[in-house]
């Protein structure tokens, strides 16, 4: 159901918050009324997703934190606790992909997309997980149609949304339902990773997945938790 939510003091995590999905999510959540912590790749781009999303905000904390690096991710969850209060939900949107043959590539190329899409995901999880426990909070695992057929040229991204989608059922059967645990998988969505896997920004607008997180982000989730949720 894609509608306007309501999320006044809700507060929302989000890694991969410097762009595509994760930025529209930021977006809209400050938009909803939620305060609002993200992860980005880079200082450069914390800085200006803060510049977009409202710098001045006193709901909004942004910084960079590299989702492989668990010491850092767990210094980020610290910073943006003490800044805006502990998490009701965690968005995991990082993510990356490596295109071509798989025979062709390196593979440094292969691991980095596991390091991004699957590792740095859990690191999320198990660091967020105490403060989710105590709130009765949420997770919100952003996987792939990917993840249900794998893509030729893609098969390191398709292996790791198969596995975001396994590590999401597991998480719900040992969390839940102390925590809730969903996984929505986009088809093609236009941002910069769909450019860079088909040479075009094709597919629906990124806000139309923001949108879906926000109905599970509520206190009242619009959803099923454990479930690997088809989106667009």
């Amino acid at each position: 159901m894609d509608h306007a939510e309501d999320l006044t003091g809700r507060t929302l995590y989000i890694t991969g918050g410097g762009r595509g999905i994760g930025l529209a999510t930021a977006r809209l959540a400050l938009e909803a009324g939620a305060r609002v912590a993200i992860a980005t790749a880079t200082a450069d781009s914390a800085t200006r997703a803060a510049a977009e999303l409202g710098a001045g905000s006193d709901r909004l904390f942004a910084a960079a934190a590299d989702v492989r690096d668990y010491a850092a991710l767990a210094a980020w969850l610290r910073q943006a606790e003490e800044r805006i209060g502990p998490p009701d939900a965690l968005v995991n949107s990082a993510g990356t992909v490596a295109v071509g043959p798989f025979a062709e590539q390196a593979p440094a190329d292969y691991q980095a997309v596991v390091d991004i899409n699957v590792t740095g995901l859990m690191h999320g999880c198990h660091a967020a997980l105490p403060a989710l426990r105590e709130r009765g909070g949420t997770i919100i695992n952003i996987s792939s149609g990917a993840g249900f057929h794998g893509i030729p040229e893609a098969a390191a991204y398709s292996a790791s949304k198969f596995a975001v989608n396994g590590f999401t059922q597991a998480l719900h059967l040992e969390e839940g339902p102390r925590v809730r645990v969903f996984a929505l998988c986009p088809g093609r969505v236009a941002t910069d990773m769909q450019e860079a896997f088909s040479g075009r920004r094709q597919g629906i607008a990124p806000e139309q997945v923001a949108r879906r997180i926000l109905a599970l982000a509520g206190p009242e989730p619009d959803g099923t938790p454990g479930e690997c949720e088809p989106v667009g």
